[in-house]
């Protein structure tokens, strides 16, 4: 299979099957929609969900939390979900006092060793203790407290919010056949940030499991997770809150004069950027003394003139996201302050950590 990301922000795949496959796999869903079990009525409240696990993941995580719980007055409940020993007992007693709590998801479900870790987030979601849950990527950050994004009247109506990749769905892509929805130019779904309402979405999100089960079909038409959500919303017709604005990308320019982008800057429903989501960047990997959070390039509502380049900077071994065309460029400092030295002090700080260190 052979993904091609295009200037013009299309996403190609050359996967193709028989017309004979595709009806056998879009039967296979709809008889697994058909024998969903009601929704159990077991969970309470809100909380941030988040998937974390091992050294890598869990520097991220541990910044997050931190600007959370410390920065941002966030007080809503956290739960970290892991597989098998990637939290250990004492990373779990750490986490303890941030009021987080920790949940292996073997316990839950036994999931095979080769099944794609993406799998975990449409479990944790589901198994959490939550019926409303912001689900957040352990590599993100968020610029101000979230919990009024359980408030906004678009979530309340719908009871998913999605936010948007830089990507567009071909219109070739076999998956819009399998599902049995037109094809569309919408912009795909970046998953870094989901808020969902378990009761009212229920057969979505088992669906949305379901792809991810089955990773073996849907990740050769789809890029991991992130767009088995909106496509289970679409194959069954139920209506999700899409955030308009697009997203941007956060980085830094480099002595060569190239734009070095590594975090998507999400957006509210109003605008504002809430979610820095660092994702071809992590912080585990990150030089403390240097700042990369400099300059944010974002399309607007008014741009025409839309590229999209995804590139190797092999300088850093690194992907690179940058865009090019009608857009705006805004100051880093200016809107957000200091927050990167805030972070980067918390990873300086763990990194002289026993606990850290012994992990």
């Amino acid at each position: 299979m052979r993904l091609v990301f295009q200037r013009d922000g299309i996403r190609t795949t050359d996967f193709v099957l028989p017309k004979s496959n595709i009806k056998v796999i879009t039967q296979h869903w709809q008889d697994f929609v058909n024998n969903i079990l009601p929704y159990p009525d077991n969970f309470e409240g809100r909380g941030i969900v988040i998937c974390a696990g091992g050294k890598n993941y869990f520097t991220c995580c541990w910044i997050l939390i931190n600007v959370l719980r410390n920065e941002l007055d966030c007080n809503l409940p956290i739960e970290i979900w892991y597989r098998g020993n990637e939290i250990t007992p004492e990373l779990d007693e750490v986490l303890m006092k941030l009021n987080v709590t920790c949940h292996n998801v073997e316990d839950f479900y036994d999931i095979s060793p080769d099944m794609s870790g993406y799998v975990m987030k449409p479990m944790a979601i589901l198994f959490s203790h939550f019926k409303e849950v912001l689900f957040l990527d352990a590599d993100n950050i968020c610029t101000m407290n979230p919990e009024f994004l359980f408030d906004l009247p678009e979530y309340k109506e719908y009871g998913a919010m999605f936010w948007p990749d830089f990507w567009t769905t071909d219109k070739n892509n076999q998956i819009w056949e399998i599902m049995g929805v037109p094809a569309n130019s919408n912009k795909e779904q970046e998953s870094g940030q989901i808020l969902i309402n378990k009761e009212t979405c229920w057969r979505e999100l088992n669906l949305a499991l379901y792809f991810n089960m089955n990773n073996h079909i849907y990740y050769n038409y789809l890029i991991g997770d992130k767009d088995t959500f909106r496509f289970a919303w679409l194959a069954l017709k139920t209506p999700f809150y899409f955030i308009k604005h697009e997203v941007a990308s956060c980085g830094y320019i480099d002595e060569d004069g190239l734009f070095i982008g590594h975090t998507m800057a999400q957006h509210t429903p109003d605008g504002r950027i809430i979610f820095l989501h660092r994702n071809l960047l992590k912080w585990n990997e990150t030089d403390i003394q240097y700042q990369t959070w400099d300059k944010i390039k974002k399309f607007t509502a008014e741009s025409v003139l839309k590229i999209y380049i995804i590139y190797r900077d092999f300088k850093k071994a690194k992907n690179v996201m940058n865009l090019e065309g009608d857009l705006t460029l805004l100051d880093f400092k200016s809107l957000f302050g200091d927050l990167e030295s805030r972070c980067l002090k918390y990873l300086q700080s763990l990194r002289e950590e026993e606990f850290y260190q012994r992990l």
